[in-house]
């Protein structure tokens, strides 16, 4: 008599069950790696565009106007380099940078095989930059505002924007402390940025004011005792500014003074003006100035500035 085997095989129910199973898995699996892969293209959009408007803001900061194209921003011919030449994004499309006086935008084009889904992603990055929207306008510098991503577009523009630095307008106008300095001594003339209201350089000014008096003689020599009168009046004032590594004017107390000047700025002499019971002290001996010291503060002045009074401000 034949014996049974002890051992079943799977029936054809429960092979297509676990088929059935394994297939739920790869496809799970297959929707989570593509909404990775989407979720990693949108992050990497997003954060090149931010990358590429902050290279916008300091170069703003250092050449008072924004960039005119990308290869300015990495350093093409010849500068800094703000950001890497090249960059595209991840649908392999160009970015593209336009502005106006007071913003800096840029753009990229998303391309995808539907409609929805071109729709979906200029939303989404849109939703993780600044001064950002969705246009149809594929071909605009920088794309149109008013004509807004649709769920029937294949093609659509993601563009995002950024203000003049915050820190460059709102001190440019506002006075900085330059540093104290003796009689003579010389003043870096600051560079001032664009108005974004003219289009012009705003106006590099400096103020100068006494801060000790000192040793106010006749201008006998420091090996000679000078006879010492007492001051009737003292104040200060700028000459200047020179041209580019050029000494700028001399004081009118007399004698001639040097400073040390870089070969590529512009410079203001600060001075002081002593009166004595003799008269101006206009002393050539050598030592008299160190023993005057000056606070001397810059700032740049915008176009059509409610005029106050001009005491003892010195423009360019």
């Amino acid at each position: 008599m034949a014996m049974r085997s002890k051992f079943k095989g799977f029936t054809l129910i429960e092979m297509l069950l676990v088929l059935v199973i394994i297939s739920l898995i790869i496809y799970a699996s297959i929707g989570y790696i593509q909404q990775r892969t989407l979720r990693m293209q949108y992050d990497r959009t997003s954060t090149q565009m931010q990358q590429i408007l902050n290279a916008g803001l300091s170069f703003y900061i250092f050449n008072g106007r924004w960039p005119d194209n990308l290869d300015e921003l990495s350093g093409i011919p010849s500068g800094p380099v703000y950001i890497p030449s090249g960059l595209r994004n991840p649908w392999g499309n160009n970015y593209e940078i336009a502005s106006t006086a007071q913003i800096l935008y840029v753009y990229s084009r998303i391309n995808f095989v539907t409609a929805r889904g071109a729709y979906a992603a200029t939303n989404v990055i849109a939703g993780m930059l600044p001064l950002a929207y969705t246009s149809n306008d594929v071909g605009g510098s920088p794309p149109n505002a008013g004509s807004p991503c649709t769920v029937t577009d294949t093609r659509c523009s993601i563009v995002s924007g950024v203000n003049i630095p915050g820190y460059n307008l709102s001190n440019a106008p506002a006075v900085n402390f330059a540093g104290i300095y003796h009689h003579g001594g010389c003043v870096p003339v600051p560079e001032c940025p664009v108005d974004p209201r003219t289009g012009n350089t705003m106006t590099p000014q400096i103020m100068v004011a006494p801060v000790q008096v000192a040793g106010t003689s006749d201008g006998g020599a420091p090996t000679t005792t000078p006879t010492v009168y007492p001051i009737s009046s003292f104040g200060a004032y700028a000459t200047g500014p020179g041209g580019v590594s050029a000494q700028p004017a001399q004081c009118s107390s007399g004698g001639t003074l040097t400073c040390a000047i870089d070969a590529d700025k512009r410079y203001w002499r600060v001075c002081i003006s002593v009166v004595t019971g003799k008269g101006e002290i206009t002393s050539t001996a050598p030592g008299w100035g160190e023993n005057q010291t000056l606070l001397a503060i810059t700032r740049c002045s915008i176009a059509n500035e409610p005029a106050g009074s001009p005491f003892n401000v010195y423009s360019d």
